[in-house]
Order: structure tokens, then C-alpha cells, then sequence
């Protein structure tokens, strides 16, 4: 029987652990409650907030405020990318990060001059680990590239730029488009200068596309001169889109919740205090209640 008594227990223990640590871990990619590599968990150290419905957007001051869109899962809906492209005419800047997700519903419905090119993108000449994770060095001074060396990427896809867009990182003239996805150069493949980063005006506010979600995750977020990058274009308050299959853990919700409702902030401090005081006068409620009589009118 205590054997019996002992195997239960452990096996509870067991599932409880791992309910705990399903509500406040995730391993899909690009998440930001993701602590393995490719994982966006050193996100949240900048100010950021989970976007749950872009029609929210419009509750936002746009100026000083950034969308991070990374990798979407599912396209843009008409509604959604006209309120992404209000909130770019009041001042607000947009981060798309991507390379063969759904981020071109959004950049086609909102005319940007700027759209990802879905194939990968390799580089003969300089690379990390292999030709499928391109160095770039060929960076414009700007805001955004300051004190920016090279950017590390992995798998990336090509940017196309028009009109006034303008490029901020390319690769060397030996990158090339790998149609057959063998991540070697087969000797017909486009071979030359590729758009990695680039970025436009919209309205008031700022278009920037990056061809590549991975730079940032937390296996990648230590290469080259990529945090460098990060903290360039992630400054004031970031929301992060979790509206397009990037969600949040149940912790994390109630986690960003707490550090950003006043509301609930509130509740909780009342709360707190509540607890506290009935703490401190357990005693003397415990023998009012217990007091024979006690709430009986007459008695004494």
C-alpha cells in the first residue's frame, strides 16, 4: 500500500511539474516565452508588451511606439493591415521581421515599397556555419545600423525594394538565390547583391523589414553584431504582435497583465492588503466567530 502510495504521489508531482512548466514555457518558435534557442525570451528585457488583436493598436500613441511583427503564421486580414497602416500615418513604426511566412499579406495590402522575396538566400563567400547563414558587411550608415558591423542570418529569404525605399544591409556579391534549397551554389543560380534590411516612410511613421525572424532569437541574439542591431531598432514601448500565431503562455499573459493594467495592479495591492489586515486580526475574528452569541442580536 505505501508503495502504491508513493508511485501515485510521484506521478502527480510529475504532472503537476509539467502542467507548471507548460503554462510558463513554450518551445514554438519565435516565442517569447521560449527560453531554448530558438526562442525570443530575451525579448521581454526591452519594454514589451503582447499585442492580442491589432484593432487595439488604435489605443496606442503611435510616436514612440513600435510593432514588432515576427514570422506571422496566418495572412493579414484587409481590416488588420489598414489599422497597421493608421497606426503607421499617426507616427508608429512597424518592424517586420520574416522570410517565408505570411508577413507579404500585410506589406501588399499596405503598398509597401518594400516585400520579402520567399526563396532562400545564401552567400558564397561569407557566411558562419554554412552558406545558408550569410555575414553581412555591407551596411548603410543610419539610426538603425549604428555601431553595426555585421549581422549574422540564418536561412534568410531577400528583400524586394522600389520607389523610395531605401536598403540597409546587403549581402556581399556573392549571394545567391538557392531555388533548389541545397544550400550549394549550382553554378546557374542568381548569383550577386542582395537586400537583407531595409526600410521606407509611411505617412509619419516607419516601414523596417528585416528578411530574417531568427536573428533575434536566443541562439542567434549573441552573433555578430545582432543585440547591437536589436537595441538600434527596439527603443520606447514594442508591441509585439501575438495576433498571427505567435501566442503567449497562460503565465505569460497573466504576467503582462499584471505589469501593464493599472486596473489589475490595483486589485492586487487591495487585495494584498485585505490579506494582510485579516492576517493580523486572525486571532480576533477567529473568537468572534467563536463566541457563543456572537452576531445574535440580544446576546451578550
Amino acid at each position: 500500500m505505501k508503495k502504491t502510495t508513493i508511485i501515485i504521489a510521484a506521478a502527480t508531482v510529475i504532472i503537476l511539474l509539467a502542467l507548471v512548466g507548460r503554462m510558463y514555457f513554450s518551445v514554438a518558435d519565435f516565442s517569447i516565452d521560449n527560453p531554448s534557442w530558438n526562442g525570443l525570451s530575451s525579448l521581454p528585457g526591452i519594454n514589451l508588451q503582447p499585442l492580442y488583436d491589432t484593432a487595439n493598436l488604435s489605443a496606442f500613441d503611435a510616436t514612440g511606439t513600435t510593432l514588432l511583427i515576427v514570422s506571422p503564421t496566418r495572412n493579414y486580414t484587409a481590416g488588420e493591415s489598414a489599422t497597421v497602416a493608421s497606426f503607421l500615418k499617426r507616427g508608429g513604426k512597424v518592424v517586420v521581421m520574416d522570410d517565408f511566412g505570411k508577413a507579404d499579406s500585410l506589406l501588399n495590402d499596405i503598398g509597401s515599397p518594400i516585400t520579402i522575396y520567399p526563396v532562400p538566400l545564401c552567400d558564397y563567400e561569407d557566411y558562419y556555419i554554412n552558406h545558408s547563414f550569410p555575414v553581412i558587411s555591407s551596411i548603410s550608415p543610419s539610426p538603425e545600423m549604428a555601431n553595426v558591423n555585421e549581422l549574422v542570418l540564418n536561412y534568410p529569404a531577400s528583400l524586394n525594394v522600389s520607389g523610395s525605399a531605401f536598403a540597409l544591409a546587403r549581402t556581399s556579391g556573392y549571394g545567391w538565390l538557392d531555388f533548389n534549397d541545397s544550400g550549394q551554389y549550382d553554378g546557374v543560380e542568381p548569383m550577386g547583391t542582395y537586400t537583407v534590411v531595409a526600410k521606407a516612410n509611411y505617412g509619419a511613421g516607419q516601414l523596417l523589414v528585416v528578411s530574417d525572424p531568427d536573428i533575434f532569437t536566443n541562439g542567434m541574439l549573441g552573433l555578430g553584431d545582432n543585440s547591437v542591431f536589436m537595441d538600434n531598432i527596439l527603443k520606447g514601448n514594442v508591441l509585439f504582435d501575438a495576433s498571427h500565431g505567435r501566442s503567449v503562455t497562460p503565465a505569460g499573459v497573466a504576467y503582462f497583465a499584471v505589469k501593464y493594467d493599472a486596473v489589475i495592479q490595483v486589485i492586487i495591492i487591495l487585495s494584498l492588503i485585505s490579506g494582510g489586515f485579516v492576517f493580523l486580526q486572525r486571532h480576533r475574528i477567529y473568537k468572534c466567530i467563536k463566541r457563543p452569541g456572537a452576531g445574535v442580536p440580544g446576546a451578550g
